[in-house]
């Protein structure tokens, strides 16, 4: 029978050894199981405090990002075979028990979960294709002209401020439901000083004010005036129903997206991936044994010759993705969102239940008690409200798991 054992893969800044030390103290306390971590401690700013490591001496010529992944996509050729692992990013935290069950998950050759976001809004981040920057320039215009021309009044106490998150909360809840949402904009532009929201919340259309019900200011809303200035004085245009800004060409400035990596997965692998909107896998959780030699060594090679070519920057899952297809696995299982929970802090739909138990990240349509939290930013950030909720919950079960 197969020994069961989870593996994290670490190099080089103080930072990610401390997120790496985090997270093997949680994992410890919830799991019996070995743990391995792959490292190359010639290039860490501090030593990896663990018992079990593999030390590998990485290519000189790669920066710590590079070894990173050729350590990671290169696994199977590093830990003793025979056995079922299960890879870990360091910034992914057990927050329970339930970890040790995705063990019992592995199917096919090798298993992933899905990302936070799908192929087409991944790939400016993949490669260097000049989205990501145009869209950076359309918001640094953007905020050029709110400077100049918004005099909104901001809600500073931190009460009022907490409304005003509930607030967009709500904005999001029927945002999801197309027909409620045309219901409230209809209510918005119907005649009327008052638009109520619910028996909690009211927006005042002449003063462009929304307000509790003991008339606290929760949020002002900009003003016509200011948006027209912005209009004449910019390439932007703001879309009343969508509450949205539209640059020059017509995109959404707030849904950066494009087809480059689709269109450079083709020209550099032959890989031909149909579906432009593929929810697409992330690799910061899979499961793997002796079965998946043939995948990781196609993923690991394509990942190294990504290094050498300025179109690509330096990422694992464009190269995944790229496998997945020519492997044909792109309709496999999956993981759980219950395994592998992302959460995306520029994600106005990612919230905490009432009760502290549940996280969503589509305003509860679906909603979890993750085993494994995947905190890919704001690793840490006191105040954050999903890492205060982490840091409370491993408090809870033991004392002892330091918090940073």
């Amino acid at each position: 029978m197969k020994e069961k054992k989870f593996v994290f893969v670490v190099c080089g800044e103080r930072a990610h050894i401390d997120t790496l030390h985090f997270s093997l103290k949680a994992l410890k306390h919830f799991s019996p199981n070995e743990i391995i971590i792959v490292t190359d401690s010639r290039r860490n700013e501090i030593p990896v405090e663990h018992d079990n490591i593999i030390d590998i001496q990485t290519p000189s010529i790669f920066d710590h990002h590079q070894a990173s992944i050729y350590l990671k996509t290169g696994l199977h050729n590093i830990i003793p075979s025979g056995n079922l692992y299960c890879y870990l990013d360091t910034d992914v935290v057990a927050l329970s028990g339930e970890v040790n069950k995705i063990f019992e998950k592995k199917t096919g050759i090798i298993t992933f979960a899905i990302d936070h976001s799908k192929m087409h809004q991944f790939s400016p981040y993949a490669i260097n294709c000049g989205c990501l920057d145009r869209n950076k320039a359309d918001w640094e215009m953007l905020d050029k002209m709110l400077k100049r021309f918004d005099n909104t009044i901001h809600v500073t106490n931190r009460f009022l401020l907490k409304k005003q998150g509930e607030l967009k909360k709500k904005f999001e809840i029927i945002k999801r439901v197309k027909l409620n949402y045309l219901l409230f904009a209809l209510k918005y532009f119907l005649p009327g000083k008052i638009l109520r929201l619910d028996e909690n919340t009211y927006y005042d259309k002449e003063k462009r004010i929304w307000f509790d019900t003991v008339g606290n200011i929760i949020m002002y809303e900009m003003s016509g005036e200011a948006i027209s200035q912005i209009e004449k004085n910019s390439d932007l245009k703001w879309n009343y129903l969508k509450r949205r800004w539209i640059n020059s060409l017509g995109d959404d400035i707030h849904n950066l997206h494009c087809n480059h990596l689709c269109q450079n997965i083709n020209s550099k692998f032959q890989i031909r991936v149909r579906n432009k909107h593929w929810q697409h896998w992330n690799g910061g959780v899979f499961l793997f044994d002796d079965s998946s030699k043939n995948f990781m060594d196609a993923w690991h090679d394509k990942t190294m010759k990504i290094f050498k070519d300025p179109l690509w920057k330096t990422r694992d899952q464009g190269t995944l993705i790229a496998t997945v297809w020519e492997f044909g696995l792109q309709n496999a299982p999956v993981l759980s969102k219950e395994f592998n929970f992302i959460a995306d802090p520029s994600n106005p739909q990612l919230m905490i239940s009432e009760d502290r138990e549940h996280i969503t990240d589509d305003v509860f349509i679906t909603q979890y008690v993750p085993a494994f939290i995947h905190l890919f930013h704001n690793f840490g950030k006191t105040g954050w409200e999903v890492w205060d909720w982490v840091e409370k919950k491993l408090s809870e079960v033991n004392r002892s798991v330091d918090v940073y």
